[in-house]
């Protein structure tokens, strides 16, 4: 079967465990917006992970609080969904419960899986921002928010098999690790010093404008809280392609007030996600006012 997902940490966790209890030929790799446009073909031989249902696939997991209203529209699928912090977690939960068997296969990757649930729901600590390690830190070297270097397709079905191998020390020592990690910490201090020119506050909303630089400034995802600290929620935005806006919200990890559920907000305007972190692609000639709706519908 061949794997359809996202190329960040959950998808790659998530891909780890598939290929110790599923035959897997192929990792390909999809855009949720592609996904949810009906660009994303698939049938029973494929296995949709981490994005939107595709209609005809032999198996389907997601855990985004999004897509929870269009289950009914999915009809009787096989696989899994539930709101969960990682989609790697619906998986695992889903094939343990169905075989015994597969607990003993997926066992060895539960500190795999349990950074997983960390990152991807953002249950972090001020330590962890500022200077990631081991699971965190390699996440953080295939994460498209920070950034995701040459020959990203190469790296994630490589790491996918190498982390299965090997113990995470071990996996950390490699060159073509290191390289990557070493890049994470050294766009620390050069991100901090982009979101301090480009973000402003507005209430409780970080606001962080990245359209017309070239190329897209990449960092460490979360400082921006951590320099920010007073706010409870994240604007950035960056220019997508075909002259759309991407829109991508965020709570704050540390200041976790905002009550506004931002897979849903997001929904309205054509894009998802989950309760505390989304994005949506605006189109048109103008989308200052679209945008300006957003952050103001944030300021709650």
């Amino acid at each position: 079967m061949d794997i359809i997902t996202r190329g960040d940490w959950d998808g790659l966790v998530s891909s780890v465990l598939l290929t110790e209890v599923e035959d897997i030929k192929r990792i390909k790799f999809v855009h949720p917006k592609d996904v949810q446009d009906g660009l994303i073909k698939a049938d029973e031989k494929d296995i949709v992970v981490n994005v939107p249902y595709v209609e005809g696939c032999g198996l389907w997991f997601d855990h985004h609080v999004s897509e929870e209203d269009k289950l009914a529209d999915a009809g009787d699928f096989s696989g899994r969904f539930e709101v969960a912090p990682s989609c790697a977690r619906v998986i695992y939960d889903h094939y343990v419960e169905a075989d015994a068997k597969n607990a003993k296969k997926l066992e060895p990757h539960t500190a795999l899986l349990e950074a997983a649930d960390k990152l991807d729901s953002a249950q972090l600590s001020m330590e962890d921002v500022m200077k990631p390690e081991g699971w965190l830190l390699l996440g953080l070297t295939i994460d498209p928010r920070s950034g995701l270097g040459p020959e990203f397709r190469q790296y994630f079905r490589w790491l996918v098999e190498y982390v299965k191998e090997l113990p995470m020390e071990k996996v950390m020592q490699h060159r073509e690790v290191r390289l990557r990690c070493d890049r994470v910490r050294n766009e620390h201090e050069e991100y901090r010093a982009v979101l301090e020119k480009h973000g402003w506050v507005e209430d409780n909303v970080v606001v962080v404008d990245f359209r017309g630089l070239f190329p897209k400034p990449v960092g460490p995802r979360f400082l921006v809280f951590a320099m920010f600290p007073e706010v409870n929620v994240e604007v950035r935005l960056f220019e997508g392609l075909e002259d759309v806006v991407v829109v991508a919200v965020g709570h704050s990890i540390f200041k976790r007030t905002c009550k506004v559920d931002v897979g849903r907000l997001l929904k309205e305007y054509g894009g998802g996600g989950h309760r505390g972190a989304g994005s949506a692609q605006i189109s048109g000639e103008d989308p200052e006012q679209t945008i300006q709706e957003i952050i103001n519908r944030l300021k709650v």
